[in-house]
């Protein structure tokens, strides 16, 4: 295979460009800040750069390169605001910069797909609903609870799922999600439980916030720590942990809230 060049200003815009759109869909959709930073890395020595660095953290991107080593540096910056998981489209990011640097596409074909991923309409509601729903339904018999339960912990992770969705198409932030997601779930358990009289509120809290817990971004966190990016870590750790706290939050501001109107619990 013949070597990649860049040879004018152009190109080397091109190629930051994409090493650009690569890493922001990576980092958007779930992607470690490591893996973010070798893709870039390959990208860009794949075109003969003789010094590439590239420092990733989950709300931005830095990437600087030179052809010589010693003058005409270039360099690129990109803010990542939003956050959520597609391990698909990270697939599909890496799919393209391994084509790029075997040479099997050119940087324009490159620009133009990922260009066409980042406008592409957000994904059908109804597999995601129902795998919300589903999951926290099936958390909920793993926890010891019966059908009642499952059902009504399917429903409130369905509803959680369509009140994220709204959420993040208006930008709020991840807090007020986590916190509106543990409301609904506990109004709805503590409203199923006592129109029929039946059923484990406790258990059906549990398996309903359970989608919402921020397992990936604990793993990365702790991959990215165990790699030394301590402030990826810390970054996403604290993001983790502000989730967990937002989800707490909301379900005892409704057990709080129907305390004080005197209610109780069937547990």
């Amino acid at each position: 295979m013949k070597p990649l060049k860049a040879n004018t200003e152009m190109d080397i815009n091109k190629i930051l460009k994409t090493a650009k759109l690569i890493s922001q869909i990576m980092l958007e959709n779930g992607a470690e800040t490591y893996r973010v930073e070798d893709t870039i890395m390959r990208i860009c020595q794949s075109f003969s750069f003789t010094e590439v660095e590239a420092i990733v953290i989950p709300t931005g991107v830095f990437i600087s390169v030179s052809l010589d080593g010693v003058s005409n540096n270039h360099t690129v910056i990109k803010r990542v605001k939003k956050r959520t998981v597609d391990l698909a489209k990270v697939n599909s990011a890496n799919t393209i910069s391994r084509q790029i640097t075997s040479g099997a596409i050119n940087l324009d074909q490159a620009i133009l797909q990922l260009e066409n991923m980042l406008a592409a309409s957000p994904e059908k509601r109804l597999f995601p609903t129902l795998a919300a729903g589903l999951s926290a339904g099936f958390f909920t018999l793993l926890f010891g609870g019966g059908l009642f339960d499952f059902s009504i912990a399917s429903f409130s992770g369905a509803i959680v799922q369509l009140a994220a969705f709204f959420l993040k198409r208006e930008d709020m932030f991840h807090f007020i999600i986590s916190l509106t997601g543990g409301i609904i779930t506990a109004f709805i358990a503590i409203a199923a439980t006592q129109i029929f009289s039946t059923g484990n509120l406790e258990l059906i809290i549990s398996g309903g916030i359970m989608p919402l817990l921020p397992g990936l971004a604990m793993t990365n966190a702790i991959r990215d720590s165990m790699r030394g990016d301590l402030v990826s870590g810390v970054a996403r750790g604290t993001e983790a942990l502000i989730v967990a706290v937002a989800l707490a939050v909301g379900v005892m501001i409704v057990l709080k809230a129907w305390l004080l109107m005197g209610g109780g619990f069937n547990l």
